[in-house]
Parts: C-alpha cells; structure tokens; sequence
C-alpha cells in the first residue's frame, strides 16, 4: 500500500478517508515566437542553414563530455501532494506572497 504526506505540513493522508490533492508546476523560458516573414539576419534562411550539420555538432559535444550545461534551459517539472488544509492556502496564495497590506503614510 501507498503512503502518503503532504508536501507542505508533512501531515500523513490517509488516501481512504482523506482526499489528496495534486499540484503540477511548470517552469520553462518564455520564448516569443517569429514568424518568417519577421526574420531579418541574414543567416535566419532555412534554405542556409545546415541543421543536419548543428545536430551532428551537438551530438559530437555531447560524445566528447565538453560543456553538458547548454542542455539544461532552466525547465523544471514540479509535484506536490498536498492535504485539504495545506491546498486551500495553497489556492488562496499560489506564490507565497506576503498577504499584509504595505501602507504609505506621508512624513507630515
């Protein structure tokens, strides 16, 4: 049988009298699209470029151990389980942000 805690409190859940709650996050760079029509270096032409010639290049340095880290572009797939009371806060505050109202008094 399966146990499991929750993320948050690390409270055990009973997955038969209890309801367990699953939190998927996605991290990934954004990266804004361009259309052909909008490229304008000159070596941006899909009849130049030599993309058979790039992969055997990546693949070579991937062989050769030299500078793994260009792989890593920072996406990140994230699970939580999370209890009843930890999902309901977690909803209420997604990020974590501070709830408390900053106020502005003037020096007079």
């Amino acid at each position: 049988m399966l146990h499991y805690s929750c993320d948050l409190c690390k409270r055990p859940i009973d997955s038969h009298s209890e309801s367990r709650h699953v939190v998927k996050i996605e991290v990934f760079p954004a990266v804004e699209e361009v259309s052909p029509n909008e490229c304008c270096d000159a070596d941006c032409s899909a009849e130049d470029s030599d993309h058979l010639g790039e992969m055997q290049d990546l693949l070579q340095r991937l062989d050769d151990g030299d500078d793994i880290s260009f792989v890593d572009d920072g996406t990140r797939s994230l699970r939580f389980d999370l209890c009843e009371a930890c999902r309901q806060r977690f909803v209420k505050n997604p990020l974590g942000s501070k709830s408390s109202k900053q106020l502005d008094f003037s020096n007079n």
